[in-house]
């Protein structure tokens, strides 16, 4: 009777390991998912400042006086471009990051 109490104690711990690992695989792997899906977003959002640009472009087309890159539109737009690539490069690298850790 000892004997299959101590082999049920044994393998209600090798079950309390295992749920306790496959919990923190599981977290990480939401933190990646969240991540990624900022980084979606993120990519989103830059396609729709691009589409800004192409736009007042297109309606600056006419104005051969104006310099395009000196339009406020034009220019808000691209410091938004740069600042939103400086984020998805420091999503990209949390990943990363992450997924090293995990392996």
């Amino acid at each position: 009777m000892k004997k299959i109490f101590e082999d049920f104690r044994k393998g209600i711990e090798k079950v309390r390991w295992f749920a306790k690992l496959f919990a923190e695989r599981l977290k990480i792997e939401i933190a990646i998912f969240r991540l990624l899906y900022d980084s979606d977003k993120m990519k989103k959002t830059r396609e729709e400042l691009l589409k800004k640009i192409g736009e007042r472009v297109m309606d600056l087309k006419e104005h051969h006086d104006k310099n395009i890159l000196r339009d406020t539109v034009i220019a808000e737009a691209l410091g938004e471009i740069e600042n939103l690539e400086k984020s998805m490069e420091e999503t990209r690298a949390k990943v990363s990051d992450i997924d090293r850790v995990t392996e």
